[in-house]
Formats: C-alpha cells, sequence, structure tokens
C-alpha cells in the first residue's frame, strides 16, 4: 500500500511539474505589453520610413508620406499579426535593432538626398 501511494506521489508531481513548464513555455506575454510593443513598433517604423524616403524622387514623382495618423493604425495591425508567435525577448532584440537604425536615419536625414532607382527583380511569373 505505501508503495503505491508513493508512485501516485511521484506521478502527480511529475504532471504538475510538467505542465507548469509547458504553460511557462507557451506563455509569451501579456496582452496589454504586447500591444504596446506592437504601436511602438509602428511609430518606430513610421518615423524610419519618413527619414529615410520622404522628400526622395523617383523618376520624376517626389515621395511624401500621408498625414501620421492614417498610416499608424495600418501599420499597427501589420506588426500585431507578425510578431504574434514571439517571445519578449525576441521583440525587444527586434525593437533594439529598429531603436538603432532610426538613430541612423536621423544622421542620414540631414544630408541632401538624390533620386532613387526601382529595380523589378523577376521570379516565377505567378500571374501568367
Amino acid at each position: 500500500m505505501n508503495g503505491r501511494r508513493c508512485v501516485v506521489l511521484l506521478s502527480a508531481l511529475a504532471i504538475g511539474a510538467g505542465a507548469a513548464v509547458g504553460w511557462r513555455w507557451r506563455f509569451r506575454m501579456p496582452l496589454k505589453e504586447f500591444t504596446r510593443c506592437a504601436l511602438y513598433m509602428a511609430v518606430l517604423d513610421d518615423e524610419i520610413c519618413r527619414n529615410e524616403l520622404e522628400g526622395q524622387t523617383v523618376g520624376e514623382e517626389v515621395l511624401c508620406f500621408p498625414p501620421k495618423s492614417e498610416t499608424l493604425q495600418e501599420r499597427y495591425h501589420f506588426f500585431l499579426q507578425r510578431n504574434c508567435g514571439k517571445s519578449r525577448r525576441q521583440l525587444q532584440k527586434e525593437i533594439g535593432a529598429m531603436e538603432q537604425r532610426l538613430e541612423e536615419s536621423r544622421k542620414t536625414a540631414e544630408e541632401p538626398k538624390g533620386p532613387l532607382e526601382i529595380v523589378v527583380v523577376s521570379g516565377t511569373d505567378e500571374m501568367e
């Protein structure tokens, strides 16, 4: 009888430990923090694009962006979808890289801008 209790107790502990490890592995981050990261990434991306591309010319057209209020919502939803399976550590790493790129784009934003060249890379034609 004593041996059975020991086996039941050890198996219950093993199941509990496995459940805790599984829960911890699946748990990424709280929703509020995740949405805040997605919004921050959207703001960073918008600012980087504006610094690098605003005022550039493509052919005879000069690039200008719509107001931020119109572009942030689409970027926000893009980052929500793109990052839904990532951990807090992965998101912090990406945010750090974006912050560094923003600093670099601020330095290049002050330099004179020349015309951009558009290169079309043709791969498999899916439209045919």
